[in-house]
C-alpha cells in the first residue's frame, strides 16, 4: 500500500466523519433550542428521538434510506407518478453527499438531547444580569449562553465524530466509488485481498488517530463535569410558546427537514414491510413477514440475535458495574493522576474498531462460536454499560460510603446493602442498552463469519444484498422492535 493512498484513505475518513458532525451540530443546535425553552406537541417525541442512534442498527437507517430516497425509492416513486417524469429525480444517496446525510441525520439526536438537557438546566443569573443591562437576546446568547454550552457540544459532538469516524455499514453501502474509509479498507484488504499486512498497516494507523480522539473526548468530558457539578441548575419553567414569523417559520422548516431525511425514511422501512412485491398483491398485507417466517434460517438466526444480546447484556453489565464499583472504592483512597487515569481506562476499547477486532480474533481463532462472539462484545461494549452505571454511583456521598465502611462486616456485604441497591436502575437500563447494540451490531458477525451462526442483522444484510428489500424490511421492522421493546422496557425502570 503506497503512502500516498494511506493519506488519501485517512483524509478522507476525518473528511467524511467532520462534514457528517458539522451537519449533525447544524440540525441539533436550533432544534435544541425550540426543545429547552419552548413548548411544543412533539417535544416529547423529538426528544425521544435520542434513543434511535443507540437503539437501532445503522444497517436498519441504511435499509431506510434505500426505501425512501433511492432510485427506486418511496420517493421517487412518488414524484415520477405525480409529475409524469421517466427517470428518478433524487439520485443523490449514493455519493458523498448521500453518506453525509444519512450519518448527520442518524447521529443528530445525540447532540440534541444533550444540548438540550444542559441548556434548559442553566442558571439564569447571568443571563438575568445581562438584560438588566439592556443586553439582546442574540448578544446574551453569542457572549454568555454558548460559551455555558460549549463543554455539552463539545462532549457530544466528539462522540458523534467518534462514530462517523467507525462508520461501516452507512460507507459500504453509500460510500462514492473510488473512495474508502479506514474501517472499509481494513475490511477489504481481510476479506478480499488477503492482504495482511496492508491489515496491519491500516489498523495501526486507525487505533493511533482513535486512541488521539479518545483522549480528547475522555479530556473534555471530564473538564465538562468538573464544571457542571456544584452548579445550581435553573429549577423555574422557562418554556414559553413558539412567538414570532422567524420562530414558527424556522420550527417549521427544521420540522420538515427532519420529516423528510429521518421520520420518512423510518416509515418507509414500515411501509415496505407491510407491502408485497408481488403485483398482484396491493394495500396493505402481512404476506412479506410469512415470507421471512417460512426462511428456513430465520428462527435460527432469531435465537441466536436473542442469545447473544442476553449474553453480551449480562456480562457487559457484570464487568460495568464490577468497575465502576471499583472506581468509586479507590476514590476514597487515591486522588489525582491515578483516578483521572483510572476513569480513562474504560476509553481504551474504542481504541480499537469492531472491523479491526474482528479480524486480530479471526486469525487468532480458527473456527469462532457464539460464546466467542459475546465475549468480543463484551471487551468492546462494556464501556457504554460503564458510562451508564457509574453516574449513578457517584451520586453516594462520601460520607455515607465512609459509614458503611465502619458500619458493614466486608467489602461484599457493602456492596449487597449499598452499591447494588444504589446501581440496580442503572443495571437494567445498562443490560436493555447493551442488548439492543449487541442485537443490532452487524459488523462483527460480518467480519468473524463464524459457520453456521447467522444473526438478525446478519439475516436482514444478506437479504438486502439479494435485492429483497421488502422481506429485509420487514426483517428490519422484527429487529427493530425487539431492540426498542427490550431497551424501552429497562429505560423506564430508571
Amino acid at each position: 500500500m503506497s503512502f500516498s493512498h494511506l493519506i488519501h484513505v485517512v483524509c478522507y475518513t476525518f473528511f467524511q466523519a467532520a462534514c457528517s458532525t458539522l451537519l449533525a451540530i447544524l440540525i441539533a443546535f436550533p432544534l435544541a433550542f425550540f426543545c429547552a425553552k419552548r413548548k411544543f406537541f412533539f417535544r416529547k417525541f423529538l426528544l425521544s428521538l435520542s434513543l434511535v442512534p443507540f437503539c437501532l442498527p445503522s444497517l436498519i437507517i441504511a435499509l431506510g434510506y434505500v426505501s425512501f430516497l433511492g432510485l427506486n425509492g418511496n420517493l421517487n416513486h412518488f414524484l415520477m407518478t405525480a409529475f409524469g417524469l421517466k427517470n428518478p429525480p433524487v439520485k443523490f444517496l449514493y455519493s458523498f453527499a448521500g453518506l453525509i446525510i444519512a450519518q448527520g441525520f442518524y447521529n443528530f439526536p445525540i447532540i440534541m438531547k444533550s444540548l438540550s438537557d444542559s441548556w434548559e438546566a442553566l442558571p439564569s443569573d447571568s443571563s438575568d444580569a445581562a438584560k438588566m443591562l439592556g443586553a439582546s437576546n442574540s448578544r446574551i446568547f453569542r457572549t454568555i449562553t454558548i460559551y455555558q454550552l460549549l463543554p455539552s457540544l463539545s462532549s457530544s459532538s466528539l462522540l458523534v465524530f467518534i462514530y462517523c469516524f467507525l462508520s461501516f455499514i452507512l460507507v459500504l453501502l453509500f460510500g462514492r466509488v473510488g473512495t474508502s474509509t479506514l474501517e472499509v479498507e481494513i475490511f477489504k484488504a481481510a476479506r478480499g485481498s488477503l492482504d495482511f499486512s496492508k491489515v496491519a498497516l491500516l489498523t495501526i494507523t486507525e487505533s493511533i488517530f482513535l486512541i488521539l480522539i479518545t483522549s480528547l473526548y475522555s479530556f473534555v468530558e471530564i473538564k465538562s463535569s468538573q464544571k457542571t457539578k456544584g452548579i445550581k441548575t435553573s429549577l423555574k419553567d422557562q418554556h414559553s410558546s413558539i412567538r414570532g414569523a422567524k420562530e414558527i417559520l424556522s420550527f417549521s422548516l427544521l420540522l420538515f427537514i427532519i420529516l423528510l431525511f429521518f421520520i420518512a425514511p423510518l416509515g418507509a422501512i414500515i411501509t415496505n414491510a407491510f407491502t408485497s412485491s408481488n403485483i398482484r398483491e396491493k394495500g396493505f398485507t402481512f404476506s412479506t413477514f410469512k415470507k421471512v417466517f417460512s426462511m428456513r434460517s430465520f428462527l435460527p438466526s432469531l435465537k441466536t440475535t436473542i442469545l447473544l444480546g442476553l449474553g453480551t447484556g449480562f456480562l457487559s453489565t457484570l464487568l460495568g458495574f464490577f468497575y465502576a464499583t471499583l472506581l468509586r472504592f479507590a476514590e476514597r483512597k487515591f486522588y489525582g493522576r491515578l483516578i483521572l487515569f483510572l476513569n480513562v481506562l474504560p476509553m481504551l476499547p474504542m481504541t480499537i474498531s469492531s472491523v479491526a477486532a474482528g479480524i486480530i480474533i479471526s486469525l487468532i481463532v480458527k473456527r469462532g462460536n457464539l460464546m466467542l462472539l459475546i465475549l468480543t462484545q463484551t471487551a468492546l461494549f462494556w464501556p457504554l454499560s460503564f458510562r451508564i452505571i457509574n453516574p449513578r454511583l457517584e451520586k453516594i456521598s462520601s460520607q455515607s460510603l465512609d459509614s458503611a465502611f465502619i458500619y458493614s462486616r466486608n467489602t461484599f456485604d457493602i456492596i449487597k446493602r449499598v452499591i447494588f441497591p444504589v446501581s440496580l436502575p442503572s443495571l437494567i437500563n445498562s443490560f436493555g442498552f447493551c442488548f439492543a447494540v449487541s442485537a443490532g451490531d452487524t459488523t462483527l458477525p460480518l467480519v468473524l463469519s463464524i459457520p453456521k451462526l447467522d444473526t438478525l442483522s446478519l439475516f436482514t444484510y444478506r437479504l438486502a444484498g439479494a435485492y429483497r428489500f421488502n422481506e429485509a424490511c420487514a426483517s428490519s421492522v422484527i429487529l427493530g422492535g425487539l431492540c426498542i421493546l427490550l431497551y424501552s422496557l429497562t429505560i423506564t425502570r430508571k
